[in-house]
């Protein structure tokens, strides 16, 4: 089998998402050009690549240049939640697999690498197991990341939602409808404005930013219309907690990209009301999972234990997000 790697240019963007969207198995709206593309000019490196076996595109890899402590960095994606080598069916083969890993390497070797980070996808978002591929990453050498993701698998949940919930969730949600508290769902500007600063207030005390700044996330509501939402719960006509949902139809999972609430009115437990609408909501629009994100930092060396228990209290479940990482001498 003989694979030949392009680099990415602009006038294959229709290919690769077709590729993604039609072919892969391991793809999502998060690794296609119309997601990247979203990224001011200059503010990363591109050096995504396609993989051809001939013609037939089998495997493409949305990745950027960095440096890291002076050393050149192939990092697969800087600027998306997930990277990794997104392949089609096809390629689910020991023996295509290792020809598939042989180029890759040559070519970072080749062009000066010292270095490789692999964000793999998320198993919850795949449409078939990726074993073959995270076994390949650690055959060729690969340092395996483990990073605690916490979700909720509505097959295995209980029809009475807060039948799933601790004692303290039932008692935060019926408080919460006793005090009238309501959701809505946040489309104008001003309430996106809005859910704005209150992630940023409530970053404040980490001394960090949101990742995406108010225009990006308005220009990515623009571009992906069907693939991000937003909530808010409302007391009294004022926004106290929301989130950012990504939408993954095809593997029917919603994931909470962003969730805050105002810190000025914490014990009002707003959050809890975002947590049980959302739980709500994707049960009936018949979704099969539900993920909240991962509760570790720092590459999975540290657990936000509060975090992690606050997001079990839901009912939720665990599993794990990888990241691969070598390095070249």
């Amino acid at each position: 089998m003989e694979i030949r790697i392009e680099q990415y240019r602009p006038e294959y963007e229709d290919v690769w998402d077709k590729f993604i969207e039609e072919k892969s198995v391991n793809g999502s709206f998060l690794q296609e050009r119309r997601f990247l593309n979203y990224h001011e000019n200059g503010k990363f490196k591109d050096d995504s690549l396609l993989f051809f076996e001939k013609t037939n595109l089998i495997a493409v890899c949305p990745a950027c240049v960095t440096n890291e402590d002076g050393k050149k960095v192939f990092f697969s994606h800087q600027g998306s939640t997930y990277g990794g080598i997104i392949v089609e069916k096809e390629l689910l083969r020991v023996d295509k697999l290792r020809s598939l890993y042989e180029v890759f390497e040559k070519y970072l070797k080749d062009n000066g690498f010292q270095k490789c980070i692999l964000k793999a996808t998320m198993d919850l978002l795949c449409q078939y197991p990726q074993d073959l591929l995270k076994f390949f990453m650690t055959y060729s050498g690969y340092r395996e990341i483990k990073e605690l993701n916490i979700y909720i698998d509505f097959e295995r949940y209980k029809q009475d939602i807060l039948c799933n919930f601790s004692k303290m969730k039932k008692r935060n949600i019926n408080k919460c409808i006793e005090m009238g508290m309501e959701l809505r769902k946040l489309e104008a500007k001003e309430e996106i404005s809005m859910f704005h600063k209150i992630l940023s207030k409530n970053l404040m005390k980490y001394n960090t930013k949101p990742v995406h700044s108010l225009d990006e996330m308005l220009d990515l509501k623009k571009r992906l219309k069907n693939e991000i939402e937003f909530y808010g719960v409302y007391y009294n006509g004022q926004l106290m907690a929301g989130t950012m949902v990504f939408i993954f139809e095809k593997a029917k999972c919603a994931h909470t990209q962003y969730l805050a609430s105002d810190p000025d009115y914490l014990k009002l437990n707003a959050m809890s009301f975002v947590y049980y609408k959302m739980i709500q909501i994707y049960i009936e629009r018949q979704f099969r999972y539900l993920s909240w994100g991962t509760a570790t930092e720092h590459g999975g060396e540290v657990i936000n234990w509060n975090l992690a228990n606050n997001k079990e209290e839901f009912g939720s479940i665990h599993g794990i997000n990888s990241i691969f990482e070598k390095e070249f001498y």
